[in-house]
């Protein structure tokens, strides 16, 4: 009786402890994750303001990878390809943060100067859109003049 008192407490404690260290293996890596997404937007910015623009574009793209639900990435990743003039790459990024916060100013300029590329109607809609926000904003009256001169 005591032996099996002694298995089934043995066997209890097992699975107790094994359970507790699965749950907490997710949490360190999460934390982990969360620290190297810091780590990576530090040095995004840091190459930024050291005009290596290409170090920057990478250690973002890294800190997106680890922070999905992030647009702190996705807008360093915006500027830099809005510097670039790489219209393609800045309208699939503006829009993964639009989607994340609709109503992000940086994230429809951006959207907003990817479709001046492309779709001056759409580009145009988003600047209204934005204008009925901040109604004596300069670059969104800028980029207006700009589509209407077109």
């Amino acid at each position: 009786m005591k032996i099996r008192y002694i298995l089934i407490y043995t066997i209890l404690t097992i699975t107790y402890v094994n359970a507790y260290d699965l749950n907490k293996k997710p949490q360190i890596i999460e934390y982990k994750k969360e620290k190297n997404y810091k780590k990576l937007i530090n040095l995004a910015n840091k190459y930024a303001l050291e005009k290596q623009i290409d170090k920057s574009l990478n250690a973002a793209k890294e800190a997106y990878e680890c922070n999905k639900k992030s647009k702190e990435a996705l807008l360093i990743m915006a500027r830099i390809y809005n510097f670039k003039k790489d219209y393609e790459n800045l309208l699939d990024t503006a829009k993964k943060i639009v989607k994340l916060s609709p109503k992000n100013y940086l994230g429809n300029i951006y959207l907003a100067n990817a479709y001046m590329q492309k779709d001056k109607s759409k580009a145009k809609e988003i600047l209204l859109g934005l204008l009925k926000k901040h109604p004596e904003d300069k670059q969104i009256l800028d980029k207006l003049k700009v589509l209407n001169e077109v």
